[in-house]
């Protein structure tokens, strides 16, 4: 006669194969928390399974993914059997709350037959293959979470670049102008971007597994120096100097620089110049305009008439030549405004 015995065979949890593996490596959970900075007692409680104690789903999976890159395993993996035990607890969790219900009520005589029992977990694997079904549409058709935190949009800048900060889901992939942008075990993001002077349009793109994308357009107005602009008001602030001189014969000129509210006069005699130093403008009137030569810095002589204007007595002159009165008028709007 031929004895059997029955055994029962255990499958091991998610937490239960994690736990083998890091004991099998040698490997402490002191030294899974201090690398990835994991809470001791979360990695406890994933080894129990004990989830109910953990933080929200999206965590779980970001402590997941730390605790199986530091085993050398496959994180997707480790992941996708956290989703199939999540799935299983729920469903016999709504189960046993059902029959807890029902248990309410007298069945009477009710007797459970094998064939009973094949029917009911056949019924169970074809529910739970149902709601991972209906879980993986559900995540396909939704749009993925993106959430901005900058308060600063669709305003004006004073700086040559913008820190664009956010979340999003874990699992999902963030891109800001077309460039990928890391994004952390709990779906935080944050990249610094740079801006033109003018109008800036900023896209974020958030993409989940299935390439669903949501997408957010910031509009920003930056406004600030540039080293030209720097070194161009610098320049324009420094002194010029002006040379006058007398080529054919003896002119009586009368000039005032700056602030000088009466003019001085002099007589230029050919050959022979005159140099001032000049910060803001010069004012000069010759008697002989076509025989009056300025220069003005490193630049050539012009002669005076040549720039004559008809009803124009006395030249005003700055950094660019000679400045007629509507020009002095358009100067002195610009600086109203």
């Amino acid at each position: 006669m031929i004895n059997f015995v029955k055994r029962k065979i255990k499958t091991l949890t998610l937490g239960e194969k994690l736990k083998k593996i890091r004991e099998d490596s040698g490997i402490s959970l002191s030294d899974i928390s201090i690398n990835t900075k994991v809470k001791k007692e979360y990695l406890e409680k994933i080894e129990k399974g004990n989830y109910e104690d953990l933080p929200f789903d999206v965590y779980v999976k970001g402590f997941l993914r730390s605790y199986a890159k530091y085993l050398k395993l496959d994180p997707e993996k480790v992941i996708f059997q956290f989703n199939k035990e999540i799935g299983v607890r729920e469903n016999v969790k709504k189960y046993q709350e059902k029959n807890r219900e029902i248990s309410k009520f007298k069945i009477p005589n009710l007797i459970i037959t094998p064939k009973m029992t094949s029917i009911f977990a056949t019924g169970l694997v074809i529910l739970i293959g149902f709601t991972y079904f209906y879980l993986e549409v559900d995540s396909f058709s939704k749009e993925p979470n993106l959430k901005i935190e900058n308060s600063n949009f669709n305003s004006v800048v004073r700086d040559s670049s913008l820190e664009i900060e956010g979340q999003t889901d874990f699992e999902n992939k963030i891109v800001i102008n077309n460039q990928p942008v890391y994004v952390n075990e709990v779906g935080d993001f944050k990249e610094r971007i740079g801006l033109q002077n003018g109008l800036n349009e900023i896209t974020v793109e958030a993409f989940n597994k299935f390439d669903k994308k949501t997408q957010k357009i910031i509009n920003v107005i930056a406004e600030y120096k540039t080293e030209a602009n720097v070194a161009g008001a610098e320049e324009e602030n420094k002194p010029f100097e002006v040379e006058i001189e007398s080529r054919q014969a003896e002119v009586e000129i009368s000039f005032k620089k700056d602030t000088e509210e009466k003019f001085k006069k002099t007589v230029l005699h050919p050959g022979i110049s005159l140099k001032l130093k000049v910060e803001e403008k010069f004012e000069i009137n010759p008697s002989n305009p076509s025989d009056t030569y300025v220069k003005i810095n490193n630049n050539d002589f012009f002669v005076l008439s040549e720039k004559e204007d008809q009803n124009l007595e006395e030249f005003n002159i700055n950094k660019r030549g000679i400045v007629s009165e509507e020009e002095k008028i358009s100067e002195i709007d610009e600086n109203n405004n």
